[in-house]
């Protein structure tokens, strides 16, 4: 029986193949160098949450390649932050990532049995805090919560007809509150700054007072008049006192 014959790798395939080969080495080690480290990530859109914060969050660390870093990684870890509602990561060569947040917004803080909450739309608890250093959003008082816990909801019917109130506030409104007393829900009173307060009568007719809510914050920033109290108990109508 005749032996089989050897096939013979043309020389021309052979330098081709080599060339091939030779070129993917020379991208891998290209992406590998040094230039491709990341060095810098730019942080926006976060508002509530520090960079400093963000970029511990994203769990990316100087250093590494950016190559090497998984994107949708980045994004997965990020979501199961319950204060981001959504991220965007992308590279930016030769050795940045920048990194776009979309906070669930905060919309007021109720003090509880060890600190102070931030609680978002739903009544859902973002983030505890053992002291206030700076309070950007209402603070709730007349109440205390207790055994509450980031991602616990508040059940307080109470604290979450506060909550749907302030959720339908026009923006700059929002921002104009200082504090919500609720000590006596059926004699409710807003803070502004300024400080101005709306005396709103019962808690249950807030959803009723946007219109007042926000008619009230424009004067208070026009800063026109010097008011001491507006009186805004009564539905659909309301007074305003003027400072002496």
């Amino acid at each position: 029986m005749d032996a089989p014959k050897r096939k013979i790798i043309p020389k021309r395939a052979l330098v081709g193949l080599l060339f091939v080969v030779g070129f993917f080495l020379i991208i891998i080690a290209f992406a590998l160098s040094p230039v491709f480290v990341l060095k810098n990530v730019k942080i926006s859109g976060n508002y509530f949450l520090t960079e400093e914060e963000v970029f511990r969050i994203s769990g990316v660390e100087p250093g590494e390649n950016l190559f090497q870093i998984e994107m949708d990684d980045v994004i997965q870890t990020m979501s199961k932050d319950i204060r981001i509602e959504k991220a965007i990561v992308k590279r930016v060569f030769p050795s940045t990532i920048e990194i776009q947040v979309i906070e669930r917004p905060v919309l007021a803080m109720v003090q509880c049995d060890y600190g102070f909450l931030e609680i978002g739309t739903g009544g859902t608890i973002l983030a505890a805090h053992r002291n206030l250093t700076n309070v950007p959003v209402p603070l709730i008082t007349g109440v205390t919560v207790s055994d509450l816990f980031v991602g616990d909801v508040v059940e307080n019917a109470n604290i979450n007809a506060v909550i749907n109130y302030i959720a339908l506030l026009d923006y700059e409104t929002e921002k104009n509150l200082s504090e919500i007393n609720i000590a006596d829900p059926e004699n409710v009173v807003v803070y502004m700054k300024g400080p101005v307060q709306l005396k709103m009568g019962d808690i249950s007719s807030l959803a009723k007072k946007l219109e007042i809510t926000e008619s009230v914050s424009r004067e208070v920033r026009q800063g026109k008049h010097k008011m001491d109290y507006v009186d805004a108990r009564f539905d659909g109508t309301y007074s305003i006192r003027l400072k002496q």
